[in-house]
């Protein structure tokens, strides 16, 4: 699969996920997961679809393997996709927790962002 055939699937994913068709949009990243496993915005975007139709369990395991991809502390918006991820397993308090440590991670700081590239 070259990169135009990955990016229309992922395009073609994304547009069923904002539409609320998550379960259409799952074996077009699972196709692209087959390919690139190691494509991290497919992964993210794989781990938002199970955590939408239920699939916690799936979602925990896609999570995993982006945070082993990532190799460094969890990153905020895994975080999220984690909290979401627990909730849809009825793991609430686990859950609750992990939201937690969301709202109190840092947010990027696009001020020194934007200081940073005017330099």
């Amino acid at each position: 699969m070259d990169a135009e055939q990955r990016d229309l699937l992922l395009s073609m994913a994304y547009l069923y996920s904002a539409c609320s068709r998550e379960r259409r949009a799952l074996p077009l990243l699972l196709l692209v997961a087959a390919e690139h496993p190691a494509d991290r915005d497919c992964l993210r975007a794989l781990a938002h679809a199970y955590t939408a139709t239920g699939q916690g369990d799936l979602a925990m395991t896609v999570i995993e393997r982006l945070e082993a991809l990532e190799g460094e502390p969890c990153s905020r918006g895994l975080l999220l996709l984690r909290s979401r991820a627990l909730h849809a397993q009825s793991k609430l308090t686990e859950a609750r927790a992990c939201f937690a440590r969301y709202a109190d991670a840092p947010a990027a700081d696009a001020a020194g962002n934007a200081d940073r590239n005017a330099a």
